[in-house]
C-alpha cells in the first residue's frame, strides 16, 4: 500500500519559491524601522498603530515558525518509511529517481533534508510514501 501525493503539488515553475516575492520578517521589520524613521516629528504614529505592527510582526514570526515546525515533524514520521523522490540533478534538467527507506532527517538552517540510499532529499523531492517495502519485481 502506498500514499501518493505527499504535499498534494506538483512541482513546477510557479510553484517553485522565489526569492524576494515574499514579505518576511526581516523586510517586515526594515520597513517598520524605515516608516519610524521618516515619520512627520509633528504628527507622530500613534501608540495603537506601532503596538499593531508590532503584534503584525510578532505573529508572523510565530507562524513560520510553526510553519517549521510541522514541517520537520512531517519529515521525522518519514523515518524507517519506503519512498520514491525524484532528486533534481545538480547543473542539470533532469532527476534522479530515488527508492528506498529513509535513514534520517536533517534541519540545517530551516531546510529539511531526508537521507535515502546515500542521497540527500528535499521534502518536495518526495512523490510517494509506502507503508511496506517497495517490492522492485512486479506484481504477482
Amino acid at each position: 500500500m502506498y500514499v501518493s501525493g505527499v504535499n498534494n503539488q506538483a512541482y513546477t515553475a510557479e510553484n517553485s519559491k522565489q526569492p524576494g516575492n515574499e514579505l518576511g520578517k526581516d523586510a517586515f521589520l526594515k520597513l517598520l524601522i524605515t516608516q519610524l524613521k521618516y515619520q512627520d516629528p509633528l504628527n507622530p504614529m500613534e501608540d495603537r498603530e506601532f503596538i499593531a505592527q508590532l503584534a503584525q510582526f510578532s505573529t508572523l514570526e510565530l507562524m513560520q515558525n510553526l510553519s517549521n515546525d510541522f514541517t520537520s515533524m512531517k519529515a521525522m514520521g518519514l523515518i524507517d518509511k519506503m519512498v520514491y523522490a525524484e532528486k533534481r540533478a545538480e547543473n542539470s534538467a533532469g532527476v534522479i529517481p530515488v527508492y528506498g527507506k529513509v535513514e534520517g532527517v536533517s534541519v540545517v538552517n530551516g531546510k529539511v533534508t531526508l537521507h535515502v540510499n546515500g542521497y540527500d532529499i528535499a521534502l518536495d523531492e518526495v512523490k510517494e510514501i509506502y507503508s511496506g517495502t517497495i517490492d522492485t519485481q512486479g506484481d504477482e
